[in-house]
């Protein structure tokens, strides 16, 4: 790790985006783009955001059983925490910022691949966090995105609603 703290923006240092094995931070023009979108990200909430892992090397990619071609091997990635506010809360505001965005029970899996990709790896409890119910002032007047559900949930919903309606309709033709 380095002995000294390089502001390399805003609110970010380098060494908080080291690898815990080697201290490195790879492609450094990579982690500028990652830390300018995490920049976007915490002047949405006005709160400081702590980075729980960032860069890794193949050997501590490995060892923490990351994925084999790991965004954070290529310092785009970092799992990320805002006190006081849910990972799924985090990620809602995430989808206008990064291509990929992965909830956990306790942080935020955020990325700046270029295409898009999400996942929900939360257990039941946390899905139902009712911390999201919370009122989180927002620091911009800008909505926030909304997840876009894939086209097979939305086939499913239409199809059980044109169910519904099938059903509601013969019923009246046979009280009728």
């Amino acid at each position: 790790m380095s002995k000294y703290r390089r502001r390399i923006s805003p609110h970010f240092h380098e060494d908080e985006f080291a690898c815990k094995c080697c201290g490195e931070v790879g492609d450094k023009k990579q982690l500028q783009i990652l830390v300018a979108r995490l920049e976007m990200l915490r002047s949405q909430f006005n709160k400081p955001i702590k980075v729980i892992s960032g860069y890794r090397c193949p050997k501590h990619n490995t060892k923490v059983g990351g994925a084999k071609k790991s965004q954070h091997m290529l310092s785009q990635a970092a799992d990320i925490v805002i006190d006081g506010i849910s990972p799924k809360r985090v990620a809602k505001l995430a989808h206008g910022i990064f291509k990929g965005i992965g909830i956990y029970d306790h942080f935020t899996h955020v990325d700046t691949r270029s295409y898009k990709a999400s996942w929900d790896h939360s257990t039941k409890e946390e899905k139902k966090d009712a911390s999201d119910k919370t009122n989180t002032k927002l620091s911009s007047k800008r909505s926030v995105p909304e997840v876009k559900e894939t086209k097979k949930a939305t086939t499913k919903a239409k199809s059980k609603t044109s169910s519904r309606r099938r059903t509601s309709k013969q019923k009246e033709e046979k009280e009728g």
